[in-house]
């Protein structure tokens, strides 16, 4: 592959990437109410859902999603359905009293990573995207290898999108936590999901 043709590439999905959509509002929303150490493993899920989603594309299946606006329908409003009640069930959580104690959370690194998995997962733009740009960029007499450059490339822009918005919501975190804001925590997070909602529910194809 030219260099001139994946820096292209890198652009575009730099670009895309850092566009806010479900997977970097949901990476921000978990940094605001864990901490940012606490969210690498959602982020982590995330990555993981994308990398299922171009073996997906690059066994095929993604002319199927593609070209189904039923299975694209289904796909975008479970997923919009499922960042709605994270929103409300963040929003109605009790403000986090006096004894509550960071060292001993409540939530496990395995439901981060799989509530990460189930976001990025739920938004079926991701596949589209994968079909319809990757073979823009891929010479099809070296199909598996520039597949392989154009995925772990994505890979590795996607990761660090949602590290960044994680950081920034980690800033929150920590403001929050210091003046004893957890029932603003709460509601920050919420709007954030619903954010997230909203834009995967007006997402087209």
């Amino acid at each position: 592959m030219a260099f001139n043709t994946w820096f292209a590439y890198l652009l575009l999905m730099t670009a895309i990437a850092y566009t806010p959509g479900p997977m970097t509002m949901f990476s921000m929303s978990s940094s605001v109410r864990n901490g940012f150490a606490r969210t690498l493993p959602a982020i982590a899920g995330g990555s993981c859902a994308y990398v299922t989603q171009m073996l997906i594309v690059y066994l095929g299946l993604g002319v199927v999603v593609q070209s189904s606006s039923l299975i694209f329908g289904i796909i975008k409003w479970v997923g919009v359905v499922y960042l709605l009640v994270l929103a409300v069930r963040n929003w109605r959580q009790p403000p986090v009293d006096a004894s509550w104690d960071p060292a001993r959370p409540t939530t496990t690194l395995a439901r981060l990573f799989c509530l990460g998995y189930a976001t990025g997962m739920s938004n079926p733009k991701s596949i589209l995207v994968f079909t319809v740009l990757f073979p823009q960029f891929i010479d099809p007499g070296h199909y598996d290898v520039h597949f392989l450059i154009l995925a772990a490339s994505f890979f590795v822009v996607q990761g660090s999108s949602a590290v960044t918005y994680a950081l920034f919501g980690a800033r929150t975190f920590r403001w929050l936590r210091e003046r004893c804001l957890t029932r603003l925590q709460n509601r920050v997070t919420a709007v954030i999901l619903f954010c997230a909602g909203g834009l995967l529910a007006v997402s087209e194809k």
